[in-house]
Protein backbone atom coordinates (compact mmCIF):
# COMPACT_ATOMS: atom_id res chain seq x y z
CA UNK A 1 0.00 0.00 0.00
CA UNK A 2 1.14 3.31 -0.75
CA UNK A 3 1.78 5.92 2.35
CA UNK A 4 -0.73 8.03 2.78
CA UNK A 5 -0.02 11.75 2.04
CA UNK A 6 -0.01 14.30 4.88
CA UNK A 7 -1.60 17.60 4.28
CA UNK A 8 -0.11 20.56 6.34
CA UNK A 9 -1.83 24.00 6.88
CA UNK A 10 -0.39 27.58 7.68
CA UNK A 11 -2.50 30.90 7.97
CA UNK A 12 -0.39 34.00 8.69
CA UNK A 13 -0.95 37.55 8.38
CA UNK A 14 2.34 40.07 8.50
CA UNK A 15 2.26 43.70 9.12
CA UNK A 16 5.14 46.00 8.23
CA UNK A 17 5.76 49.43 7.58
CA UNK A 18 7.57 50.64 4.62
CA UNK A 19 8.54 54.24 3.17
CA UNK A 20 9.31 54.47 -0.53
CA UNK A 21 12.01 57.29 -1.58
CA UNK A 22 11.77 59.04 -4.81
CA UNK A 23 15.11 58.97 -7.14
CA UNK A 24 17.16 62.00 -7.86
CA UNK A 25 14.67 64.13 -5.82
CA UNK A 26 11.85 63.48 -8.19
CA UNK A 27 8.13 63.60 -6.18
CA UNK A 28 7.98 62.93 -2.67
CA UNK A 29 8.40 60.01 -0.26
CA UNK A 30 5.53 57.60 0.47
CA UNK A 31 4.55 55.97 3.55
CA UNK A 32 2.70 52.55 3.89
CA UNK A 33 1.72 50.11 6.43
CA UNK A 34 1.93 46.49 4.28
CA UNK A 35 -0.56 43.58 5.26
CA UNK A 36 0.59 40.55 3.84
CA UNK A 37 -1.83 37.42 4.58
CA UNK A 38 -0.53 34.08 3.38
CA UNK A 39 -2.22 30.54 3.23
CA UNK A 40 0.45 27.36 2.76
CA UNK A 41 -0.84 24.00 2.05
CA UNK A 42 1.55 21.54 1.85
CA UNK A 43 0.75 17.78 0.17
CA UNK A 44 3.91 16.66 0.19
CA UNK A 45 6.13 16.39 -2.91
CA UNK A 46 3.35 16.04 -5.62
CA UNK A 47 1.33 19.15 -4.41
CA UNK A 48 2.27 23.09 -2.82
CA UNK A 49 0.46 25.94 -2.30
CA UNK A 50 1.42 29.39 -1.54
CA UNK A 51 -1.20 32.03 -1.73
CA UNK A 52 -0.50 35.92 -0.53
CA UNK A 53 0.19 39.00 -1.49
CA UNK A 54 1.43 42.75 0.09
CA UNK A 55 -1.53 44.88 0.63
CA UNK A 56 0.14 48.65 1.08
CA UNK A 57 -1.97 50.87 2.83
CA UNK A 58 -0.93 54.53 2.34
CA UNK A 59 0.17 56.46 6.02
CA UNK A 60 1.32 60.03 4.36
CA UNK A 61 2.83 61.22 0.90
CA UNK A 62 -0.80 60.98 -0.71
CA UNK A 63 -1.26 62.52 -4.74
CA UNK A 64 -4.30 64.29 -5.66
CA UNK A 65 -6.76 61.21 -6.61
CA UNK A 66 -4.45 58.68 -4.60
CA UNK A 67 -6.86 56.00 -3.15
CA UNK A 68 -6.31 54.30 0.12
CA UNK A 69 -3.99 51.40 -1.29
CA UNK A 70 -1.29 52.01 -3.58
CA UNK A 71 -2.24 51.55 -7.13
CA UNK A 72 1.00 50.96 -8.98
CA UNK A 73 0.33 47.53 -7.25
CA UNK A 74 -3.34 46.44 -8.83
CA UNK A 75 -3.72 48.61 -11.85
CA UNK A 76 -3.22 45.87 -14.19
CA UNK A 77 -4.41 42.54 -14.47
CA UNK A 78 -1.39 40.99 -14.54
CA UNK A 79 -1.10 42.45 -10.99
CA UNK A 80 -3.57 40.00 -9.55
CA UNK A 81 -0.80 37.44 -10.39
CA UNK A 82 0.99 38.28 -6.93
CA UNK A 83 -1.28 36.71 -5.50
CA UNK A 84 0.25 33.24 -6.43
CA UNK A 85 3.45 32.92 -4.68
CA UNK A 86 3.57 29.08 -5.55
CA UNK A 87 1.87 26.35 -7.27
CA UNK A 88 3.47 23.28 -7.44
CA UNK A 89 1.57 19.85 -8.84
CA UNK A 90 3.75 17.26 -9.19
CA UNK A 91 7.30 16.23 -8.88
CA UNK A 92 10.60 16.12 -11.07
CA UNK A 93 10.22 12.25 -11.25
CA UNK A 94 6.46 12.56 -12.75
CA UNK A 95 5.56 12.30 -16.01
CA UNK A 96 3.90 15.69 -16.26
CA UNK A 97 4.62 18.81 -13.33
CA UNK A 98 3.48 22.09 -13.30
CA UNK A 99 4.90 24.83 -11.21
CA UNK A 100 3.70 28.84 -11.08
CA UNK A 101 5.01 32.00 -9.28
CA UNK A 102 7.28 34.01 -10.26
CA UNK A 103 10.28 33.33 -12.24
CA UNK A 104 13.88 34.03 -10.63
CA UNK A 105 17.19 33.74 -13.15
CA UNK A 106 14.87 31.09 -15.19
CA UNK A 107 16.74 29.29 -18.40
CA UNK A 108 14.62 27.26 -20.66
CA UNK A 109 16.48 23.58 -21.12
CA UNK A 110 19.57 24.39 -22.69
CA UNK A 111 19.28 28.53 -22.28
CA UNK A 112 20.27 29.25 -25.73
CA UNK A 113 16.76 31.22 -25.84
CA UNK A 114 16.10 32.21 -22.65
CA UNK A 115 18.89 32.16 -19.85
CA UNK A 116 18.32 33.39 -16.01
CA UNK A 117 15.07 35.56 -17.14
CA UNK A 118 13.22 37.29 -14.26
CA UNK A 119 9.85 38.79 -14.26
CA UNK A 120 9.80 40.57 -11.34
CA UNK A 121 11.93 43.21 -12.46
CA UNK A 122 9.38 45.99 -12.25
CA UNK A 123 8.74 47.01 -9.46
CA UNK A 124 4.75 47.95 -10.66
CA UNK A 125 4.71 44.59 -12.31
CA UNK A 126 3.63 41.33 -10.49
CA UNK A 127 2.83 38.68 -12.88
CA UNK A 128 2.75 35.03 -12.47
CA UNK A 129 4.51 32.99 -14.34
CA UNK A 130 3.89 29.17 -15.18
CA UNK A 131 6.48 26.20 -15.94
CA UNK A 132 4.92 23.01 -17.88
CA UNK A 133 7.12 19.56 -18.18
CA UNK A 134 6.52 16.57 -19.70
CA UNK A 135 8.34 13.24 -20.67
CA UNK A 136 7.39 10.84 -22.74
CA UNK A 137 9.31 7.90 -23.72
CA UNK A 138 12.60 9.56 -25.06
CA UNK A 139 11.13 13.01 -25.68
CA UNK A 140 11.02 15.84 -22.82
CA UNK A 141 8.94 18.89 -23.39
CA UNK A 142 9.27 22.10 -21.10
CA UNK A 143 7.37 25.30 -21.91
CA UNK A 144 6.81 28.29 -19.71
CA UNK A 145 5.09 31.04 -19.81
CA UNK A 146 6.13 34.59 -18.39
CA UNK A 147 2.59 36.15 -17.52
CA UNK A 148 -0.07 33.56 -17.41
CA UNK A 149 -2.18 36.74 -17.40
CA UNK A 150 -1.17 38.88 -19.91
CA UNK A 151 0.94 37.57 -23.51
CA UNK A 152 4.54 38.74 -22.50
CA UNK A 153 7.11 35.87 -23.08
CA UNK A 154 6.55 32.69 -23.82
CA UNK A 155 7.93 29.44 -25.29
CA UNK A 156 8.74 25.71 -25.34
CA UNK A 157 11.97 23.53 -25.73
CA UNK A 158 11.72 19.55 -27.16
CA UNK A 159 14.06 17.61 -26.29
CA UNK A 160 15.15 14.07 -27.83
CA UNK A 161 17.19 11.11 -26.55
CA UNK A 162 18.85 9.70 -28.72
CA UNK A 163 20.65 7.10 -27.19
CA UNK A 164 17.02 6.27 -25.98
CA UNK A 165 15.81 5.77 -29.41
CA UNK A 166 18.23 3.59 -30.99
CA UNK A 167 19.17 1.47 -28.19
CA UNK A 168 16.42 1.74 -25.27
CA UNK A 169 17.07 3.73 -21.79
CA UNK A 170 20.43 4.09 -20.50
CA UNK A 171 21.56 4.65 -17.19
CA UNK A 172 22.61 8.04 -18.49
CA UNK A 173 19.62 9.68 -20.00
CA UNK A 174 20.13 13.17 -21.98
CA UNK A 175 23.81 12.11 -23.11
CA UNK A 176 23.00 12.49 -26.46
CA UNK A 177 20.51 14.88 -27.87
CA UNK A 178 18.35 17.08 -30.45
CA UNK A 179 16.27 19.74 -29.56
CA UNK A 180 14.06 22.16 -31.31
CA UNK A 181 13.08 25.73 -29.05
CA UNK A 182 10.71 28.41 -30.01
CA UNK A 183 10.36 31.96 -27.58
CA UNK A 184 7.70 34.41 -28.87
CA UNK A 185 7.52 38.06 -27.09
CA UNK A 186 4.63 39.96 -27.16
CA UNK A 187 4.32 43.42 -25.70
CA UNK A 188 4.37 44.28 -22.60
CA UNK A 189 3.69 46.88 -20.14
CA UNK A 190 4.41 50.27 -21.10
CA UNK A 191 6.90 48.69 -24.53
CA UNK A 192 6.67 49.68 -27.85
CA UNK A 193 8.88 47.35 -29.33
CA UNK A 194 7.49 44.73 -32.03
CA UNK A 195 6.67 41.71 -31.03
CA UNK A 196 9.55 38.88 -31.61
CA UNK A 197 9.33 35.24 -32.39
CA UNK A 198 13.06 33.52 -32.11
CA UNK A 199 13.66 29.72 -33.20
CA UNK A 200 16.85 27.65 -32.49
CA UNK A 201 17.81 23.67 -32.93
CA UNK A 202 20.81 22.31 -31.39
CA UNK A 203 22.63 18.90 -30.77
CA UNK A 204 24.33 18.50 -28.08
CA UNK A 205 26.44 15.59 -26.50
CA UNK A 206 27.95 14.71 -23.62
CA UNK A 207 32.15 13.10 -24.18
CA UNK A 208 33.31 13.11 -20.97
CA UNK A 209 31.84 12.11 -17.35
CA UNK A 210 33.76 11.55 -14.26
CA UNK A 211 31.95 11.78 -10.93
CA UNK A 212 34.06 11.95 -7.57
CA UNK A 213 32.47 11.76 -4.35
CA UNK A 214 32.53 15.57 -3.49
CA UNK A 215 32.96 17.03 -7.08
CA UNK A 216 32.67 15.97 -10.77
CA UNK A 217 33.59 16.84 -14.13
CA UNK A 218 31.44 16.73 -17.34
CA UNK A 219 32.68 17.58 -20.74
CA UNK A 220 29.98 18.82 -23.72
CA UNK A 221 29.96 19.50 -27.50
CA UNK A 222 27.05 21.44 -28.76
CA UNK A 223 26.77 22.57 -32.84
CA UNK A 224 23.05 24.61 -33.26
CA UNK A 225 21.31 27.13 -35.23
CA UNK A 226 18.72 29.72 -35.03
Amino acid sequence: MPPLRRWHFLTRLEATTLTLLPRDGMGQDEGFVQLEPSLVVDGGELFGLNLGAPVRLRLWGESRGAGSVREEDWDTLSDWGQVVRLLSVGSDASPVALWAGSLDCYSLLSGHLVRRYSNRNNPDYHPAGAVLTGTLGPLYTEAFVSDVLGARLMGAEFALDVQHVLSGQSAQPGRYTLALSAVHEGTGIGDTARRTTLAHVDAAAVVLVQRGMNSGFEAQVFAGWG
